[in-house]
């Protein structure tokens, strides 16, 4: 039950996979959460392709069963092909150590993430859309939020904790700190929908494809239908500054032009949506919280999408920000320290997940990966960090581990034929 010195227990600004994975999980334990979201939903975002271990958060809030009825894409695993060979690496999920359901879906982030606020709704969350935050003021027995509604309204309402899910915009987490950028994963994307792209059939048609590219950027092929297909260039900022064009369009076609793997799968194909760019350079939060106040989803950090693990890190951290939310009013301590375990639990999994990230546009984790041994179990559980295992068991840590000094091997070795000491 709401304090009587509070409007609501919860506000939560942004209603993305992870601010709407924060609101419901505390609607459902019984919390007062209003959700400003500043657009009208729903509407365009990047992100499509999800990971297995996802379904356990769609489990966790109750909201798995709509999601696998929603018609999406069903994806069984991720492909990767080098820019001069003519066969691919194929990861499949069913071989992943330590996932329970190894089938997921690609999505249509506009229907996605309705569906995930839409149920935050009958959840009891009062959802506020086209509203944006104007203030937060906080003292010690709250926060008054400020915020206008369609129109320029202005209203305001009592609260006992925020919740920034405000994307890279980090309303607080700017307020407070900043997004601290990571100098080895500066790249950007450029992207698009076509249609007409022929794709696998069977069990494989709805996999993402991937293909890299000799100055360590890469492709993706995300199929969102029967017909349509996100396609997009992850391009390290330096290429980008040197052969951009005139327009994001001519950007992106010249990126897939000059990838001859991925060209000839759209000889026949038409865009259908205009190109996009997004700046894919990876952060974290200098603080993830404060007190009555806790950062989820890309406010908090953003982890390039080699991998596609930003919606699962964004709704996990959903559900770790409103397990301490809850304790934290049960004790009446929502200070600072209410959520030291989890930002330790965000910052963690980032950098879990960063090592495979950063690996990628190493040369030599790329030998490895792409090399046929699979000896002692390591391709399973590699496979299964790819799967988005976060937690992975001792075992499976020291076959990852196993991987990583076969790179440091493999690098030393080019490094001595090359005569670098």
């Amino acid at each position: 039950m709401t304090s009587n010195k509070w409007d609501f227990d919860v506000a939560v600004v942004g209603g993305g996979p992870g601010g709407s994975s924060t609101a419901t999980a505390l609607a459902r334990r019984g919390r007062s959460v209003i959700l400003l979201e500043r657009e009208r939903f729903p509407r365009f975002h990047i992100g499509e392709s999800q990971l297995p271990w996802s379904n356990e958060v769609f489990s966790a809030l109750g909201v798995d069963k709509e999601i696998a009825a929603a018609g999406f894409v069903r994806k069984w695993g991720a492909s990767f092909r080098q820019p001069d060979s003519a066969t691919e690496q194929y990861a499949d999920f069913a071989h992943a150590l330590e996932t329970p359901t190894p089938q997921t879906f690609q999505v249509s982030r506009d229907r996605f993430d309705e569906i995930l606020l839409r149920h935050s709704e009958r959840c009891g969350v009062a959802v506020r859309e086209e509203h944006r935050l104007i203030d937060a003021a906080f003292d010690a027995e709250g926060v008054t939020l400020r915020f206008t509604g369609p129109g320029g309204t202005e209203h305001t309402a009592r609260v006992g904790v925020v919740v920034d899910a405000s994307g890279r915009a980090g309303v607080l987490v700017k307020r407070f700190g900043r997004h601290e950028y990571d100098e080895l994963l500066r790249n950007i994307s450029v992207h698009a929908q076509y249609e007409g792209v022929p794709r696998a059939v069977g069990r494989r048609s709805g996999d993402i494809r991937m293909f890299t590219r000799t100055d360590m950027g890469w492709l993706w092929f995300i199929p969102l239908s029967d017909t349509l297909m996100s396609v997009g260039a992850v391009i390290p900022k330096a290429t980008h500054q040197r052969e951009a064009k005139a327009t994001h369009e001519e950007s992106l076609a010249h990126y897939l032009a000059a990838t001859p793997m991925a060209a000839a799968l759209l000889e026949r194909a038409q865009r259908v949506s205009p190109a996009r760019v997004d700046v894919d350079y990876s952060y974290l939060a200098t603080r993830m919280a404060g007190d009555r106040w806790v950062a989820v989803g890309d406010a908090a950090a953003f982890l390039d999408p080699i991998f596609s693990t930003g919606v699962l890190l964004a709704m996990q951290g959903g559900l770790d920000a409103a397990a301490a939310i809850d304790a934290g009013l049960k004790n009446g301590d929502l200070s600072e320290r209410a959520f030291v375990q989890c930002d330790r639990a965000a910052r963690k999994r980032y950098h879990y997940f960063r090592r495979f990230a950063a690996g990628f546009y190493d040369p030599a984790f790329r030998d490895v990966w792409f090399a046929p041994k699979r000896r002692f179990g390591i391709y399973r559980a590699i496979v299964s960090v790819l799967a988005g295992n976060w937690r992975p068991s001792l075992l499976t840590r020291a076959k990852v581990g196993l991987f990583f000094t076969l790179v440091a091997l493999r690098r030393q070795a080019v490094n001595k034929r090359a005569g670098v000491a």
